[in-house]
């Protein structure tokens, strides 16, 4: 009988999987937490680098109790916004803004993303502007925001994941990561034959772009060991100074991008996550594991972004790489919009097309919000 050639498999793990924790850690969480911080710190006369407020009249101590204990329940940012409008004389970044808005009105945007947009309009006035050389204040002030917007994101992420512990893994969860063990169980044609695989992959990574510790919580749990698993926080974790929080955009393929480094001027490019990745040995770990083995992807909570394309076109476009399997939580429509996501880090269609797998609809990540226990609960 033919020996199979050994595999690995690369587990991206993104915020949809914290989110199925029961873990607040999306923008929108962050940006609401953000602001009832901010009004009641600024109610107490603490001061905000991000956020700058001052009151507009002097309040009365039944309206400081008033405000410090009501803010809290206030649920949405148009009603946040509004309380700050009313309170406060603000000094806005422009950028900080502009998320704002956009959270009012649609309730989401990917932060790291709209940076980019918003450093390309800049970009574009700049060129426009045949009397101006040097990088213009909008830039230096909207990365100066972005620097600010990453040490809040990190606090913020750092108070969420302290609040709770993985108790135990319970049928779902368990069954979630037998699968990321387990042989690929999607039938592939004649067409794609080297990709089939019966045996267990010889190692899997997970690829984790979250800045949370609850995949080491499960992976030290007795129910992974023996399994040849390793694990990289590619865009780093809270509380570690040795492996430092990755914030900014991560498309260095693109037209105006080239532009950008024409440019000469540091300030145009500091943001963009290719020059953040070189402080630690992270991506160049993972470049060593593209190489060892072919190996195939599955796709845990990742949104595939543009905010990360450099990396994805990397995985994806490897000629080690032999399929993508993405998990889903809400059935197939989901899964036809990530199929999009991914195929904008495709040049090749087709073999985009060869290698995405079909939608699977047991290929769930389950939402197991009991897994979690408050840390103050085990006294």
């Amino acid at each position: 009988m033919e020996k199979e050639e050994k595999y690995n498999r690369i587990v991206l793990i993104g915020n949809g999987f914290d989110k199925a924790l029961g873990l607040k850690t999306s923008y929108l969480d962050f940006i609401i937490h953000f602001l009832k911080e901010s009004i009641i710190n600024a109610i107490n006369n603490i001061k905000s680098d991000l956020l700058p407020l001052e009151l507009k009249t002097h309040l009365s101590s039944g309206q400081i109790a008033y405000y410090t204990s009501s803010t809290p329940d206030i649920k949405t940012i148009k009603e946040l916004s509004t309380t700050i409008n009313n309170l406060f004389s603000v000094n806005y970044y422009e950028f900080l803004n502009e998320i704002i808005e956009h959270y009012s009105s649609a309730n989401w945007v990917d932060i790291e993303q709209h940076y980019y947009k918003s450093l390309k309009t800049y970009y574009q006035r700049f060129k426009n502007n045949v009397y101006s050389t040097e990088v213009p204040d909008t830039v230096i002030e909207l990365n100066k925001c972005m620097d600010l917007l990453s040490i809040e994101v990190s606090k913020y992420i750092n108070e969420q994941q302290n609040k709770y512990f993985i108790d135990s893994l319970d049928t779902p969860l368990a069954t979630l990561f037998d699968n990321f063990r387990n042989p690929l169980h999607q039938k592939r044609s004649n067409l794609v034959k080297r990709h089939q695989r019966k045996d267990s992959p010889e190692n899997v990574l997970f690829l984790n772009f979250n800045y949370t510790n609850t995949v080491q919580q499960i992976l030290k749990n007795e129910f992974w060991s023996g399994v040849n698993h390793h694990h990289i926080h590619i865009h780093g974790n809270v509380n570690y100074n040795s492996n430092p929080i990755i914030f900014g955009y991560g498309d260095d393929t693109g037209d105006i991008y080239k532009q950008l480094e024409t440019e000469g001027e540091n300030e145009w490019l500091r943001i963009i996550k290719s020059f953040q990745y070189p402080r630690t040995h992270n991506y160049h770990n993972l470049l060593n594991f593209l190489y060892k083995a072919d190996f195939d992807v599955f796709i845990v909570g990742h949104s595939c972004g543009l905010s990360d394309k450099t990396l994805l076109k990397t995985i994806f476009e490897h000629d080690k790489c032999l399929a993508i399997q993405n998990f889903h939580y809400k059935g197939e429509e989901e899964d036809f919009n990530k199929r999009m996501q991914i195929s904008r880090h495709f040049s090749d269609k087709a073999l985009m097309r060869q290698r995405v797998l079909p939608f699977d609809r047991n290929a769930i990540i389950p939402q197991v919000k009991s897994v979690l226990k408050p840390i103050d609960s085990v006294n």
